[in-house]
């Protein structure tokens, strides 16, 4: 269901060039629904068994540029939640696609958290089946909203992640404030940590931060089968990346 309507925010009084070039962007975008969602595997590390899945929005509109930069262009032109919101419904219809003992993880921004038509959205969604990463983009001045926010879907069954810790704003005043299930380390610190001792010993530190919250940790960026090996030894609970599993479009994941 589109998610376009006369809440959408007008268009700035007039806008420069350059904004009614991202805007007609964006709303050619949304408009035709030139996305699709891409599922990539997360593994245990223990036992190398696939535990979920991770939803990736893939744009196919030309030319290509990454989805972060979609996602940063919608909000400049104040389209940013109506993204959120076509891109996160597209994921969730793939999630009758997996086995009911798998999760999916959705990303979301503290914005879309609060607003109300997130709820709408999973009224219908077994909640107890979703992870949802808050992305690390923009930093949280006031965890009350956010928290009454996530309460009732967390008391449905649905658990949390913070995405990208390592690479963001304030990544420890999220994991204090809103004590997530899941931490996710950045494939920025991952990289190359069997090559290098101090990346090795900061891990370590948050697997053993984490262990005092009962938060489980997921590595991000995983290529090389000595980089898996390291973080094995190093007590991470998953893992993900292009060793373990590429993303796929749903097309390929049926196949």
């Amino acid at each position: 269901m589109p998610f376009l309507s006369a809440s959408t925010p007008a268009p700035r009084p007039f806008p420069d060039r350059a904004f009614r070039l991202k805007q007609g962007r964006i709303y050619q975008l949304l408009q035709q629904r030139s996305f699709r969602a891409a599922y990539q595997p997360l593994f245990r590390l223990d036992d190398n068994r696939i535990q979920g899945v991770e939803s990736l929005t893939r744009v196919q509109l030309r030319p290509y540029r990454s989805p972060d930069v979609w996602f940063r262009e919608a909000y400049e032109v104040g389209l940013g939640l109506e993204m959120e919101l076509e891109t996160l419904a597209v994921a969730l219809g793939g999630l009758k696609l997996f086995p009911p003992h798998l999760f999916l993880a959705v990303n979301v921004s503290a914005e879309i958290l609060v607003d109300r038509r997130l709820g709408s959205l999973l009224e219908s969604v077994d909640a107890s089946r979703l992870v949802l990463e808050l992305t690390e983009h923009t930093p949280v001045d006031d965890y009350r909203p956010l928290t009454s926010a996530l309460c009732p879907l967390r008391e449905r069954g649905a658990r949390m992640a913070i995405d990208d810790v390592g690479a963001g704003y304030a990544n420890m005043q999220h994991i204090l404030n809103l004590r997530p299930d899941f931490i996710k380390i950045d494939a920025s610190l991952t990289r190359n940590i069997h090559l290098c001792s101090s990346r090795a010993a900061l891990v370590a530190g948050l697997v053993q931060f984490a262990r005092t919250f009962g938060t489980q940790i997921v590595a991000e960026g995983i290529e090389v089968a000595p980089q898996l090996e390291t973080l094995r030894g190093l007590g991470i609970d998953f893992g993900q990346g292009y060793l373990m599993g590429r993303p796929l479009l749903i097309r390929e994941t049926q196949s």
